[in-house]
């Protein structure tokens, strides 16, 4: 039976037991009405009516099980439904929506699928004089370039979006109804209101079918086209895979969404235009640029994609790594750049004049969510080498607002470096986390972040997410109360924001890598009194080479120290007063270190020379604790191979991370045989010869050279688990190892 619109139907509805969604009639058995109808059957919800012009499709529908009953739009079936999904043509809701409007009551749903939903409302005003409260317009964003019935796929819209528009009188009930049934064909609903949702799909959707639609054909009609097509490869078929859609249905789509897609077309060609220019002048700066922030921006789409994605879980092979005492190392060596450093310099880079070359940096580990942030915020970054980048700076204010929030991830290093830089900005922006990162208190930061001005609004004191929004820049003072090296990166950075000038005293005194960094890109920094004044001025782009891993550093000279036959040569040592002090402690009980001159920022940078020595028993006190915190778990290494008793004051009294590391190297001190004493906060290491065994380093790289450098000379084999991150940290470890004689074996 025919009705006036065309449709084929069947007469009679055969009584059905209610299902969760009742009877829903799917008009269009396309690909999407299809999909729609076979998602809701196989999963039981709802007894489904097809209607449809084409005759075929309607009984391929029926007999491939897609719906339940053919139907036609009269009374007889309208009038029974509690939801209809129009799944036609947008051009042709207009007279689907006429002859319906008769049978239709408030209490039928009527929802359709169209990809516009401007001319969908508009369609709706004219046949009914306005928007029927019960009259709710969505859109699935799932497809695929095949259409009719027999493209139905039941899991089209599992993972995906689908988008609900709305209006001011919509039904609420009936509202909540579209969501529920949105997300039980497995979609993940969000709300838009009208006008923003044809924007974002002409963007995102819209004109990029007509980009290849309009590529493929003028192709097709060039001189070459034969050759073109013949040697096309992977990255033609991506690209043009969805000029193989529906045309009538895309014809109607432009017609219909004309306005938006004309506007997102304008702003698409004044790139293209520009484009052109920069190739014809040859500027590579530019092209590379756009290229960089291009990727950028499909990497955030397809980590965004792959969070909607169920996938299989990465599995993480413990890692383990046995060393074999009577080992001696013998060599000249430089080290891979510090990763502190690595992360300071791209930053600093990054927000300087002009381009940077930054050699000898380490890209492993989270130094890399650092590089990705700039390069969400416009800065071109190119990786010449493995260990060289060219970095294209776009000055203190120059960042561009990220299309998303900043995600730091697990790094620590990361977010300490950028919330001050997206604090100085000119746009507002989002900081999250993941992790350990999360929910963790981070108010020492945050009130440095305040001092510059802007509103820092958290949902939970303190603590990551955080929204950043601009304010009046205030001149920054800072006095830092802790040794942390983060805060200290964090408040020089703070104060280059000042208008005048800021004022950085830190907790510790000493020569440090960070304000000698900052004076290679041009800052000025001047000594005031305990502290720093931070002349506010440009950075300029500069070339550098980053000196190596201070830590690394520290664990060799600790290994050359300990191992009879030891010659060891570091080429570029970079120390700080930090390390030069504690390398001097280690010398007055007995190490062979000779140290690099001092340059003219204050650093000792140059070639280390360390070979073995006996070592003395040794005394800290609660200052000296404090200010050895990083090494302390190689100090009590060096007190176990000592002879005599070493004593360290006030280890309770360290920031309870560190505390904890030092505590976990005592208890593998004990599993080792060696005599330790921990009252009141002071640790008591008797000295003797550890006699190996199975250790764990809980995951903590610094724990992990430690109990490395403790097996150095054992009795017996030592074995240190879950040593994952100590391979991610210091990626070379196996390679250095082996160029200096170290006998460690690496198992997964």
């Amino acid at each position: 039976m025919t009705g006036e619109s065309g449709f084929q139907a069947s007469v009679d509805v055969a009584p059905q037991e209610k299902k969760k969604f009742g009877n829903v009639m799917i008009i269009g058995l396309g690909m999407i009405g299809g999909s729609f109808a076979k998602a809701l059957k196989e999963r039981g919800l709802a007894t489904l009516y097809g209607v449809d012009r084409r005759e075929g499709e309607l009984t391929l529908g029926v007999s491939t099980g897609v719906i339940d009953h053919p139907a036609e739009l009269s009374a007889e079936f309208v009038s029974k439904m509690d939801i209809i999904i129009l799944a036609t043509p947008v051009r042709a809701m207009e007279s689907v929506l006429s002859e319906i409007k008769p049978f239709l009551s408030k209490n039928i749903l009527v929802t359709d699928v169209g990809s516009t939903k401007g001319s969908v409302v508009d369609a709706v005003r004219r046949v009914f004089s306005e928007v029927p409260p019960n009259f709710i317009p969505s859109h699935p964003i799932a497809g695929a370039e095949k259409s009719g019935v027999l493209a139905s796929n039941s899991l089209l819209f599992e993972k995906h979006m689908a988008i609900v528009t709305p209006l001011p009188d919509s039904n609420p009930v009936l509202l909540d109804r579209l969501h529920r049934l949105w997300r039980a064909v497995g979609a993940d609903v969000v709300s838009m209101d009208v006008e923003h949702h044809d924007h974002v799909l002409a963007s995102s959707s819209h004109l990029p079918h007509l980009l290849a639609y309009t590529l493929v054909d003028a192709l097709a009609n060039g001189e070459r086209s034969q050759d073109v097509f013949k040697f096309a490869a992977g990255g033609f078929r991506d690209f043009t895979r969805i000029a193989s859609s529906d045309p009538v249905m895309w014809r109607d789509v432009f017609m219909a969404n004309k306005d938006a897609t004309l506007a997102t077309l304008d702003h698409f060609t004044d790139r293209l235009a520009d484009m052109r220019t920069a190739i014809a002048q040859g500027d590579g700066a530019s092209m590379f640029g756009v290229f960089t922030r291009a990727k950028s921006a499909r990497d955030h789409f397809l980590r965004l994609l792959e969070q909607r994605t169920i996938g299989s879980v990465k599995e993480v092979c413990p890692v383990s790594i046995s060393v074999l005492p009577a080992s001696s190392i013998k060599g000249d060596i430089s080290l891979l750049g510090d990763k502190s450093l690595s992360h300071k310099a791209i930053t600093i880079a990054a927000l300087s004049a002009g381009m940077s070359e930054i050699k000898n940096v380490d890209l492993t580990g989270d130094v890399r969510i650092t590089m990705q942030a700039f390069r969400d915020m416009g800065v071109v970054i190119e990786e010449v080498t493995a260990d060289h980048l060219r970095v294209h700076g776009v000055g203190l204010r120059g960042l561009k607002a990220p299309i998303a929030p900043i995600n730091v991830h697990q790094s620590r290093d990361s977010l300490y470096l950028l919330l001050p830089i997206l604090a100085g900005q000119s746009f507002s922006a989002s900081v999250v986390a993941e992790g350990k990162l999360l929910n963790r208190s981070m108010d020492d930061l945050f009130s440095l972040v305040r001092k510059m001005g802007g509103e820092v609004v958290s949902e939970v004191a303190d603590c990551l997410p955080v929204d950043l929004s601009p304010g009046v820049p205030l001149n920054v003072s800072v006095d830092l109360t802790s040794g942390s090296e983060r805060l200290r990166m964090a408040a020089f950075l703070a104060a280059l924001y000042s208008p005048v000038e800021g004022c950085v005293t830190p907790f510790l005194s000493g020569v440090c890598h960070d304000e000698v960094l900052l004076r290679h890109f041009g800052v000025t920094i001047l000594d005031h009194g305990v502290g720093f004044k931070v002349v506010a001025a440009p950075l300029i782009g500069t070339d550098i080479v980053l000196s190596g891993d201070e830590y690394e550093v520290a664990w060799l000279v600790v290994l050359a120290s300990l191992l009879p036959g030891s010659e060891l040569s570091i080429k570029n040592a970079g120390l700080d007063s930090a390390m030069f002090a504690f390398l001097s402690f280690f010398q007055s009980i007995g190490a062979d270190i000779s140290m690099p001159p001092q340059d003219e920022f204050g650093l000792y940078e140059g070639v280390l020379h360390a070979g073995f020595s006996e070592l003395k028993a040794f005394s800290l006190t609660s200052q000296q604790s404090y200010q050895f915190r990083d090494e302390l778990p190689l100090l009590c290494v060096v007190a176990a191979y000592s002879v005599g008793e070493s004593r360290m004051q006030g280890v309770g009294s360290l920031p309870y991370h560190y505390e904890d590391r030092v505590l976990a190297l005592v208890d593998a001190l004990r599993q080792m045989k060696i005599v330790c004493h921990y009252i009141n906060g002071e640790l008591v290491i008797e000295g003797g010869l550890p006699q190996g065994g199975e250790l764990d380093c809980a995951g903590d790289d610094r724990l992990a050279l430690a109990m490395l450098a403790l097996g150095a000379r054992s009795q017996s084999v030592t074995k240190i688990n879950d040593c994952q991150k100590l391979l991610e940290e210091f990626n070379e470890l196996e390679s250095v190892a082996m160029q200096l004689g170290f006998h460690c074996l690496v198992t997964q």
